[in-house]
């Protein structure tokens, strides 16, 4: 378990979008125009997991990592805060929690590197400035917040440390608590996205398929024949798979991207439907 970089995410998410427009360039080029409508919808699916899924993995992997540190920061809070009482400088304060185990990896090496900064003369204000950087955390953003406002207008350490320890069981409780409460609306989103599903297996089998055998009814509501209906539902669920992703990731995790996960697991499910239920008319 380790942190992704930004730029390493960054870099990774521009390679797949490139990558997923030559999902479609290089058929063009190498494939008579035919083929490729005809395999447009496949393409399509193609492109969209080329350009999410190396993304989703990184933001995984990474909200991995900066979920482990959150988990341990009331820990080290509350250590600290401990061994300070007994009269120790924060340096030792912070590297006796680290030698007591009071956390583990991955917090235990962001800890060290934040010692040894300050061994090395870098100000406390400066190395916790650049601990929160380096993980990036709304839960450690607010306590390196409050120990720096602190820290700048002459407070005492010391006591900063005793009255955030709670404060840090608290506001974890909080995240927690509310992650909890917003899974139903995950079902809720899903539950819609599979009634869409429903909803359009129906109308192409039992509506419209029939249909197709009386030209002369089925020209009352389109000049086009079935597969365009086909292609409508499907490219409609691949929008209602990626957008519904991202808002579940927004709701359950407060970030967009943390809903990636959810657009692909969507996206696949919808395309297995559509292919056994709706399968497509290749040649």
């Amino acid at each position: 378990m380790r942190k992704i970089h930004r730029k390493t995410r960054q870099l990774m998410a521009l390679v797949s979008v490139i990558c997923a427009l030559l999902v479609f360039i290089v058929p063009l080029l190498t494939s008579p125009i035919e083929t490729v409508a005809l395999y447009s919808n496949e393409l399509l699916l193609v492109a969209i997991l080329v350009a999410v899924v190396p993304s989703a993995v990184l933001d995984y992997l990474n909200q991995k990592w900066v979920s482990a540190i959150e988990k341990q920061m009331p820990m080290l809070v509350r250590g600290v805060s401990e061994s300070q009482e007994t009269g120790v400088t924060i340096i030792k304060a912070l590297e006796k929690v680290v030698e007591d185990k009071m956390v583990g990896k991955p917090l235990s090496d962001e800890v060290r590197k934040l010692t040894v900064q300050m061994s090395w003369g870098t100000s406390f204000e400066g190395a916790l400035t650049m601990l929160k950087d380096r993980i990036g955390s709304p839960i450690v953003n607010r306590f390196c917040a409050l120990v720096l406002e602190a820290s700048r207008s002459g407070g005492q350490i010391k006591k900063v440390f005793t009255g955030t320890s709670g404060f840090m069981e608290e506001m974890k409780e909080i995240d927690e608590d509310t992650s909890a409460q917003m899974r139903p609306y995950i079902v809720v989103i899903y539950v819609a996205f599979f009634v869409f599903l429903f909803t359009a297996v129906i109308l192409v089998r039992s509506f419209f398929t029939p249909l197709e055998g009386y030209p002369q009814i089925l020209s009352q509501f389109s000049i086009v024949g079935v597969n365009a209906y086909k292609d409508f539902f499907y490219r409609n669920m691949l929008v209602s798979a990626v957008t519904g992703g991202l808002v579940a990731g927004k709701i359950s995790e407060r970030r967009v991207l943390g809903g990636l996960k959810h657009a692909i697991v969507l996206s696949i499910i919808g395309y297995a439907v559509f292919f056994i239920l709706i399968p497509p008319n290749w040649a």
